[in-house]
């Protein structure tokens, strides 16, 4: 867990150096409360710049364009997942329930930002791009979020995980965009059983590797 103790250090950040960042976080609120209402395509940084009074110049210190935004939103997803892990529960839980609390603190994080995923996704269907941008993210995130929960173990079988849990998001992820119950039961059941199948077959493979 030595990888966990450097990432408790990288967040022990000061109030000064976390200012900035809070004020983007703001910002991103904003905008995805404006791509809710009006939707994605809608969406420029210079009409909401004048809408909020902010200087266009200010704003794409933060944001280069439109395609940033999603980049920097993926990153302020990953800050609210991290500041809610809980080191000492995952020391004394399986790799699997590990993975699992990792991906729901992740679609829990996202839920005030549904409607305008939803919006973006849609967009996504006639813009390839918007995919490519936001699977690049997602594969970093996830490739973390195995580390944290030990699930990478030097053997041959390491190089699939990471597609394999990309594919198990991208399905729950799906499930999760239609779930409107508060407890988001059919989305956690729908997470559990993909874990347990991949979890199935990973011991069945490294157990055959192993003979």
């Amino acid at each position: 867990y030595n990888y966990l103790r450097i990432y408790i250090n990288i967040l022990k950040t000061t109030n000064k150096s976390m200012k900035p960042l809070k004020q983007e976080y703001i910002i991103l609120d904003k905008i995805f409360s404006n791509i809710a209402k009006d939707g994605w395509t809608k969406f420029s940084l210079l009409q909401f710049s004048k809408n909020q009074k902010i200087s266009i110049q200010d704003l794409k210190s933060l944001f280069r364009n439109k395609d940033h935004v999603l980049e920097r939103f993926s990153k302020m997803i990953d800050y609210k997942v991290e500041s809610n892990i809980d080191v000492e529960e995952m020391k004394s839980t399986s790799n699997k329930d590990s993975l699992f609390e990792l991906i729901m603190l992740r679609l829990e994080a996202m839920q005030t930002y549904k409607v305008a995923l939803r919006s973006i996704l849609s967009s996504a269907k006639e813009q390839p791009i918007i995919l490519k941008k936001l699977s690049k993210n997602i594969i970093n995130s996830l490739d973390f979020y195995l580390e944290l929960s030990s699930y990478y173990d030097d053997t041959p079988v390491d190089f699939l995980k990471k597609n394999a849990i990309f594919f198990i998001y991208s399905l729950t992820f799906r499930v999760w965009l239609n779930d409107e119950s508060d407890d988001l039961s059919k989305t956690m059941a729908e997470l559990d059983k993909f874990l347990s199948m991949a979890d199935k077959a990973n011991k069945k493979i490294t157990s055959f590797l192993s003979v």
